[in-house]
């Protein structure tokens, strides 16, 4: 019998890791820059572009300021502290997927090959969004500073590469995890027919009945958690983020 050590995380790869310094890197750049603006930016920052309207008459262009708010520390810094939710939100994705109690022996088990896998792809995508919010700073204190619209076109383009990259990634560690090997059927494992539930198991990732796929071991408190964890960046976060973006 393998004796096996308490719950400690499984290491992640060496993308993994250089994904996580480049995201901490592009933070702490994002955040250093910020400061560094933020003395020379006007008192009112432009927020809403386009023809000033008096009556039936209109002067300027869509491309002119029309609408500002007050410069605030939090107004100015909102992308840093996005890309802080992010980081915060994908690293604990990423920590709760390789999560797990092993041995040595079990480096290259299945299932923490799944782990490290989906970590890696967490990693990534937190990596790029992070990146691109970098990108939306920057835009940001150009458009203050010059009083003009300039997130139109780049801003879009560079919005689409961020979801064509992760789609990339999913397919790319969907591929990377293949079709796992069919495990022996024992019934009081499974709930409601599709439900792996054993908490004996120390894995968190097991392959489906048929062995199609990967599905959960929600006989490990982890998996709930982790469920939660998507959620909230699946739905939450997205809501949250764009409630901020458009204040």
């Amino acid at each position: 019998m393998i004796s096996r050590s308490p719950l400690r995380l499984v290491r992640p790869t060496l993308l993994t890791r250089l994904a996580i310094g480049g995201t901490l890197a592009i933070i702490a750049f994002s955040v250093t820059f910020l400061a560094a603006a933020y003395p020379s930016l006007p008192s009112l920052l432009p927020v809403h572009f386009g023809p000033v309207s008096f009556g039936r008459l209109r002067f300027g262009s869509g491309q002119s300021a029309n609408g500002w708010q007050y410069k605030t520390y939090a107004r100015v810094f909102m992308p840093a502290l996005v890309q802080v939710a992010l980081a915060l939100i994908f690293g604990g994705v990423g920590t709760l997927l390789l999560w797990r109690s092993h041995s040595e022996d079990d480096k290259t088990a299945a299932d923490v090959v799944a782990a490290s896998t989906a970590a890696e792809a967490v990693a990534l995508v937190a990596f790029i969004w992070v990146a691109f919010q970098a990108y939306a700073g920057v835009a940001l204190v150009m458009m203050w500073h010059s009083g003009r619209a300039q997130l139109g076109g780049p801003y879009t383009a560079i919005t689409a590469a961020g979801i064509v990259l992760s789609i990339i990634v999913g397919l790319r560690a969907e591929k990377r995890l293949g079709r796992p090997p069919a495990p022996a059927f024992v019934a009081e494992h499974w709930r409601f027919g599709q439900l792996y539930s054993n908490a004996a198991d120390p894995a968190l990732f097991v392959p489906t009945r048929t062995g199609s796929r990967w599905t959960l071991n929600f006989g490990r408190p982890v998996a709930v958690v982790l469920l939660g964890a998507i959620l909230t960046v699946g739905i939450v976060a997205p809501t949250v983020i764009m409630g901020l973006l458009l204040r």
